[in-house]
């Protein structure tokens, strides 16, 4: 394992709704992390910090979060009309149906590479 770090930014400002995911070319577990405050993110892989020491390919992709309607206060979540406005407002389709502002080339199609070694790892991305 190597630990690794760095910022993602977009066109210059850091980006901090992201996930940064490390695939290793010869299989194993992923390297991932979120993008904090800063843009900065630290991989962890299979409960350990860092990733597997090899080539990888690199991607960015934008945490999307569903817009879910509360609960009316006067209406239980055991009443079947409640089981029903919730399905019908389906936020998960919603977040599904939204595209990513990462271009396709930091995550669906990337080919973005990093060879991580034993030690220290850094690594920048910056979104064009």
């Amino acid at each position: 394992m190597g630990s690794v770090k760095g910022q993602v930014t977009m066109y210059g400002t850091p980006y901090t709704k992201g996930i940064v995911t490390f695939t290793p070319a010869d299989g194993g577990p992923a390297g991932v992390s979120r993008t904090g405050e800063n843009g900065e993110y630290e991989l962890w892989s299979s409960g350990r910090k860092g990733a597997v020491i090899g080539k990888h390919k690199v991607s960015v992709t934008t945490i999307m979060e569903a817009e879910v309607t509360s609960q009316p206060s006067d209406m239980k979540s055991d009443d079947p009309k409640y089981a029903e406005m919730m399905t019908n407002q389906d936020p998960y389709k919603k977040v599904a149906a939204k595209k990513d502002p990462i271009p396709a080339k930091y995550n669906s199609q990337t080919e973005l590479p990093f060879d991580v070694v034993s030690g220290s790892n850094k690594f920048d991305i910056p979104i064009k």
